[in-house]
């Protein structure tokens, strides 16, 4: 039988200490010495083998006169799936809960800002296993510059509620005025908002629908050519059980008029992404909905309608594009012919597919994709980039579990805080754990995910099962989806050994049995005799061990960057220094530093009940990715997970900000890029053509800088999931470059703008 006992685990905050810890143990090895570091940029701190546990941090000193911001490369080696390594100093995090994503000897590196020079105390802590340290070594970082960013919500007055999100925003100059605006999926409790832009710092935020509709994800898009951005909104349908349609809103300069059955939108569907193109190229936007499956739906699950130029779209079939269950996609023109391919993805294994100009579609998933990548399934997001500035489209997929994956016998257990954090099936089957407590336990944080079963879940106590409830945390309170018992019942229960003396040996009902075995000693078995739940969620505390007899969900899975070579994709994950595992929910891309190089900004789910800090993914000069979590785009204080957002310059100061989601009673943030030391940048206002008037989206700019250096991007999302952005300002970082040699803006019809030398720092508007 296979034994587990779930080990180490560590908060980690803005500002934490280091008296969490019970055990400390330092190295004075004189290599750390001020002498012996002035004369090395890179230098051992570790090079014997250090086991880090529960009660056990490894402590060296450190010191520098040079740059504070550093490389540190460990290896280091687990014996279980799984664990996580935190660097910190001086109460501060350095780098946040890194991912040892498998079994055996591993080497991770991560950039760190120790902030200032002098003498420095570096603590690494272990959490989920034990871990192994073999081999620590650090080195001076000077080429690259660190951005830093500050969550300006509440400056801007973008309060916006506890939701549950969906797939990130989209993002547009929704009124017109120059600046970008953006539209908040949330799942159910809010229904979709608009936030309005008003170019002064500050936002306003409405809802688009009253009541508690089910909705997923939004797509901008002047479908009427009138000049301004409309929206489409995804409707779900209640498990496939009530397909619904989707949600057109006609902008009339800022008011929304629904406008979906009278244009032709009339198919029910499981709504998830739908997406803005033009498809057959005749300048205005046709539709396409990308749909999760819908139970004995014998007609496409993707469906395609056609703009048929007087404001209204009729629905045409495609061929083979219509057939994948993929609910997600990425708009991107690959082969940059200056047609809108599509990447679709999710549930299904990833396909490509070719836009032939015409409204038909071939797939060159084989001819395009590497093996390996054929056939992964449940990928995230999704992003376009030129990672190498060699002219070509290059993909970047964010790999993770998603919510029903990661209901598969997740646990997280903190020693440090006696708690532990589980998320299950609700499907038939039963799970057992045993757990020792030197006294009452509490239950708090109980959630059963919603799947039309209405009959309860209680909670059993010892052996004559003495019955009570926990009232789960649900948006939809009074929904009739609980029974008034459980509903009436404490979200936090307290549990005294005597109240739950003994274990029952039939345990067949559907719910929770907790039995005290005594000498310390209790059993928990939570028990579905059908599918009850997507879900079940709660948290026990005042634990001091936990043992199971069977395998947890390892959740991390790898990144896959792939490289465009003219006739197709290679993987250069590894070349580029891709993280090697993690539970990554969203990407979004941009020249975070101006250093004319495209980073990544990786959105990483976390722990069961706890944040961590998201990856910022630096360009280094197209050789690779240097990884830091030292960026300041995260709450300490969130109780949500990552999820997605999308890159943009809010505030128009030629430095990239950022909205990002955190999903499942976490908030929407809106940071700002306040780096100090990064380099020039130009950007274009892209507006509509200046003969055929087109809209524009899928425009493309490619700029020649002075020395001779040419780079590209298309106006569209910088990242999708389930939503799609009209990014109309395209933003270029520049290094060092004062002035750009020459720029052109091709539209979607072929019609072009082009510009002589420009200086850089400013804003150019089409005319």
């Amino acid at each position: 039988m296979f034994s587990k006992k779930l080990l180490s685990s560590f908060i980690i905050g803005t500002s934490l200490t280091t008296t969490l810890l019970t055990a400390c143990v330092s190295n004075n090895n004189p290599t750390t010495t001020e002498a012996k570091h002035q004369a090395h940029t890179s230098q051992l701190l570790l090079n014997k083998p250090f086991v880090l546990s529960n009660n056990t941090q490894y402590t060296t000193p450190y010191t520098t006169n040079t740059s504070t911001l550093k490389r540190i490369s460990i290896t280091a080696s687990i014996s279980k799936n799984y664990a996580n390594l935190s660097i910190l100093s001086q109460g501060q995090v350095l780098a946040d809960n890194l991912d040892l994503p498998k079994q055996g000897k591993q080497t991770i590196n991560v950039l760190i800002d120790l902030k200032n020079t002098g003498s420095h105390e570096l603590v690494f802590v272990g959490r989920s296993a034990d871990i192994t340290l073999h081999n620590i070594e650090i080195e001076d970082v000077s080429d690259i510059a660190l951005p830093s960013f500050i969550d300006n919500s509440q400056q801007a007055d973008f309060e916006t509620e506890v939701t549950f999100k969906y797939g990130g925003p989209s993002i547009g100059d929704i009124d017109n005025d120059g600046d970008l605006d953006f539209v908040l999926n949330n799942h159910n409790h809010v229904p979709t908002q608009l936030v309005t832009n008003h170019g002064n710092g500050k936002v306003s935020v409405k809802r688009l629908f009253s009541g508690k509709p089910d909705l997923h994800g939004s797509a901008l898009g002047d479908y009427d050519n009138d000049g301004d951005l409309d929206i489409v909104v995804a409707h779900g349908g209640a498990n496939g059980t009530n397909p619904s349609s989707y949600t057109l809103f006609r902008n009339d300069n800022m008011e929304f008029k629904r406008v979906t059955g009278e244009v032709g939108i009339k198919t029910p569907a499981r709504g998830r992404a739908p997406r803005w193109s033009d498809l057959d190229n005749d300048g205005d936007l046709d539709l396409i909905f990308f749909n999760a499956k819908t139970p004995l739906n014998k007609g496409p699950q993707t469906l395609f309608l056609k703009n048929k130029g007087d404001g209204t779209f009729e629905e045409v079939r495609v061929a083979g594009i219509e057939k994948p269950d993929a609910s997600k996609a990425l708009m991107v023109d690959f082969d940059r012919d200056g047609f809108d391919d599509v990447l679709m993805y999710y549930p299904d294994a990833v396909t490509l597919w070719k836009n032939n100009g015409d409204f038909t579609f071939s797939n060159v998933s084989e001819q395009w994709l590497p093996a390996n990548v054929l056939k992964l399934k449940n990928i995230n997001a999704t992003t376009d980039l030129d990672v190498n500035n060699d002219g070509l489209v290059d993909l970047y997929f964010a790999n993770g579990r998603s919510h029903y994956s990661i209901s598969r016998k997740s646990l997280d257990f903190s020693p440090n805080l006696k708690k532990l954090d589980v998320n299950d099936d609700g499907e038939k089957g039963r799970t057992l754990i045993d757990f020792t407590a030197d006294g009452n336990i509490q239950l708090s944080n109980a959630k059963f995910v919603f799947r039309q079963y209405r009959e309860g879940f209680p909670l059993y106590l010892g052996k004559n099962k003495s019955k009570t409830y926990i009232q789960p945390h649900d948006y939809h309170k009074n929904d009739n989806r609980y029974p008034k018992p459980m509903e009436a019942a404490p979200h936090d229960l307290e549990l005294k050994p005597e109240q739950a003396l003994g274990w029952p040996e039939e345990r067949s009902e559907n719910g929770i049995y907790i039995g005290y075995l005594g000498n310390k000693q209790w059993k928990a078995e939570w028990v579905r005799n059908k599918t009850i739940y997507w879900a079940i969620e709660f948290s026990m505390t005042g634990l001091n061990s936990v043992d199971y007899d069977w395998p947890a969900n390892n959740r991390n899975v790898q990144d896959v960057l792939l490289i465009n070579k003219g006739s197709h994709f290679e993987d250069a994950s590894q070349a580029f220094n891709i993280p090697k595992g993690g539970n990554h929910w969203g990407v979004t891309r941009a020249d975070f530093n101006n250093d004319g190089w495209q980073d990544l900004f990786i959105h990483r789910y976390g722990f069961l009940k706890e944040r961590v800090a998201d990856l910022l993914m630096l360009n280094n000069k197209g050789k690779g990715f240097e990884i830091t979590t030292a960026h300041g785009a995260f709450d300490a204080k969130d109780t949500g997970h990552g999820d997605m957002g999308q890159a943009f310059d809010f505030n128009q100061d030629g430095l990239i900000d950022m909205l990002n989601g955190s999903e499942d009673r976490g908030k929407w943030y809106l940071y700002l890029n306040k780096s100090p030391a990064v380099g020039n940048y130009i950007q274009f206002q892209v507006g509509y053509s200046p003969k055929a008037n087109v809209d524009p989206l899928s425009a493309e700019v490619v700029i020649t800088t002075t020395d001779g250096q040419t780079y590209f991007q298309t106006v569209g999302s910088t990242g999708e999931a389930h939503s799609q952005s009209v990014i109309n300002t395209v933003h270029f970082g520049l290094g060092k470059q004062t002035k750009i040699k020459s720029a052109k803006i091709t539209w979607r019809n072929g019609e072009t703008q082009t510009f002589g030398q420009l200086k850089g720092n400013t804003i150019v508007k089409s005319q």
